[in-house]
């Protein structure tokens, strides 16, 4: 007696191993963040829809493992290329005369990671960027209150009491003119 459902449809998954191009993926999405996963994959040369579909839709389903792993491999690969080999010199002189000699040079280099210019341009970079964020921020804020009904009413009602005034003042300005 047969007691397994006969499965109808196209079966699940095409068997193909997309470890290494998902992993590439993960890395340009930690690499760019504005990036999207699709735009990822394109980058990487695939142009076939199917192929698109598939590796995003299977992008999707690991994602969050995906990239912890990207950004672990990321901080990884930069901590490997900041640690340079430390050259140490022997001395002329014996250690034993100059003990601290060598432990000051390796301090000395450790200090020296960032150079200060570049801190600087950082510094100010940051600075542009709030009050970038700022300027925008208000933008937004101003443009939302103007467009209010009761604001926008207020608005029109001030316009219009001002060309009054201005009215008044230039006719009595032009009678003053008049009399002299």
């Amino acid at each position: 007696m047969h007691t397994a459902s006969a499965r109808y449809g196209r079966p699940k998954g095409t068997g193909l191993d997309d470890r290494r191009q998902l992993a590439s993926i993960a890395a340009a999405l930690v690499a760019n963040p504005k990036l999207k996963p699709t735009t990822a994959i394109r980058s990487l040369g695939v142009d076939s829809p199917s192929t698109i579909r598939r590796l995003r839709d299977k992008f999707n389903l690991e994602q969050g493992k995906l990239l912890v792993e990207a950004r672990r491999a990321s901080r990884s690969k930069a901590a490997a290329q900041q640690r340079e080999p430390t050259k140490v010199t022997e001395p002329s002189e014996p250690s034993a005369a100059r003990p601290g000699l060598l432990q000051k040079s390796s301090s000395s280099q450790s200090l020296s990671i960032v150079p200060q210019s570049s801190l600087l341009v950082g510094c100010f970079d940051v600075g542009v960027c709030v009050v970038s964020t700022a300027v925008v921020s208000h933008t937004i804020l101003a443009e939302y209150w103007l467009r209010l009904p009761p604001v926008s009413m207020a608005l029109r009602g001030q316009l219009a009491l001002n060309s009054v005034a201005v009215a008044i003042y230039a006719r009595s300005k032009r009678r003053l003119v008049c009399l002299n």
